[in-house]
């Protein structure tokens, strides 16, 4: 034998080696296709295969354990494939319990299970698709999502990802799978406010019925999640006063302001009135305890001048400004709530001065002699009537009297403004009279008892 192959009498007999070889060949490839099914130890994670589960921060229970036959069967050995033990919502009732309720999620009713939980493994607590509980919802509620995206304000839990604060998952008794409805979802959380609203004597409707109607429940434009900014949004409701400000000629101007109408009002519950924060007077002196330069005018520092006076008009002695003025605006200047003349000379009507009339009788200025209608009279003489009977020479109120407070009876004024000079009055009370020393005219006395003659030289 050589090294080419067997020699035979006429040579090397390579022909019946290629015989050889294909006989080799044909025997090999049977072989291998009756090689035996493959053999897998151990469990699905074990093998090199499906161990990447294991890896994942949250892993499904089986496939922690290993007994991947809790939701899988096997179908083929030879081929190692398997289908589930059952299909859809089907196969996890099996180990949980059914979700039962008046308002069942979409996926669930469906028996979509996988549309938001992985069967194997996730980052998420329960398994989650998404990285947080908010991107998962997202996936569907994408209109949710974009006023999220658009809004400056978003709601805490929202701006969390926890929706489920809110929301139950899977099923619940509630419209909208809300974990409460009404007022009493917001209370889960904002339990100061609810302690307030218990307590509280002046309940603002709105709160009584739900918060929706003021706030937005994920996001808004508007600080507080308001629906809308004030004053609109409160103008939806007290339509009253959404006309009575387009009327306004002269609009107060918290009212215009930036903390509009919550600067005085509380939209939840007060102990006051008309669900004002304070009382009333404290209330605008908090604002009124400065000069306020507005419209080009000043407005006095009236706290400062009510504690500097002892003797106060009736309504604030009583702690009430809107007797004579409209809070939120008005055709008048100062807002106020009648007719009263502005000029230190002004012709006497009733109508011209219905402030005034509100309260007091218009007979102490109607009759020129009088015996009881008014104490300001010298005998019978009505001065009063003297005062303001001119046709063109008619004197207003406020030519004598301080609408505030002063330090003489009545609210007699120390001095008051005639154009760029504080003129004085010096009014001296007695006790059937008194008498004044004002720049109108020569000092003049009265006594109701007795009348004086006043001498005109």
């Amino acid at each position: 034998m050589t090294r080419a192959g067997v020699v035979g009498a006429s040579g090397p007999l390579r022909p019946f080696r290629t015989r050889i070889g294909l006989l080799w060949v044909a025997a090999w490839i049977p072989a291998v296709q009756a090689a035996p099914p493959a053999k897998y130890a151990g469990k699905c994670s074990d093998t090199g295969c499906h161990g990447a589960y294991l890896e994942r921060e949250v892993v499904h229970g089986p496939v922690q354990e290993g007994t991947c036959d809790a939701c899988h069967e096997e179908v083929d050995p030879a081929t190692h494939t398997f289908k589930l033990s059952e299909t859809g919502g089907e196969l996890c009732l099996q180990c949980h319990d059914e979700y039962e309720g008046a308002v069942v999620h979409a996926p669930v009713s469906q028996g979509e299970c996988t549309a938001c939980h992985d069967p194997h493994g996730a980052k998420t607590a329960h398994l989650l698709e998404g990285d947080t509980v908010a991107a998962l919802c997202a996936d569907c509620h994408d209109d949710i999502q974009e006023a999220i995206e658009d809004s400056d304000v978003v709601h805490g839990p929202v701006a969390a990802g926890d929706c489920t604060t809110c929301h139950v998952a899977h099923a619940g008794a509630h419209k909208g799978l809300l974990v409460a409805i009404g007022r009493d979802l917001c209370f889960r959380c904002h339990v100061d406010l609810q302690e307030r609203i218990e307590d509280g004597p002046h309940v603002h409707a709105p709160v009584e019925t739900g918060c929706l109607e003021c706030h937005a429940a994920h996001a808004s434009a508007t600080k507080r999640l308001l629906a809308a900014a004030p004053p609109e949004l409160c103008l939806d409701c007290h339509d009253g006063i959404a006309e009575q400000l387009e009327d306004a000629v002269v609009p107060h101007t918290p009212v215009t302001s930036d903390a509009s109408c919550g600067g005085c009002h509380d939209a939840h519950v007060t102990g006051q009135t008309a669900m004002l924060r304070t009382a009333q007077m404290p209330l605008c002196l908090s604002c009124h305890d400065r000069e306020i330069e507005v419209g080009g005018r000043t407005i006095a520092n009236l706290k400062g001048h009510l504690d500097a006076h002892q003797y106060r008009h009736g309504p604030i002695q009583d702690g009430n400004c809107a007797p004579c003025h409209d809070a939120h605006g008005g055709a008048r200047p100062a807002m106020v709530e009648q007719s009263y003349p502005v000029r230190f000379y002004a012709a006497f009507s009733e109508d011209a001065y219905a402030l005034c009339f509100e309260c007091h009788d218009v007979a102490a200025f109607d009759d020129a002699e009088t015996e009881d209608a008014t104490e300001f009279r010298n005998g019978s003489a009505n001065l009063h009537f003297v005062h303001v009977a001119g046709p063109q020479r008619g004197r207003a109120c406020r030519a004598c009297h301080d609408p505030h407070a002063s330090d003489n009876p009545q609210h007699i004024a120390e001095r008051v403004a005639f154009g760029n000079w504080q003129m004085p009055i010096a009014f001296r009370a007695t006790d059937t009279g008194g008498s004044c020393a004002p720049g109108c005219h020569r000092p003049y006395r009265y006594d109701r008892n007795t009348a004086v003659v006043n001498v005109t030289p």
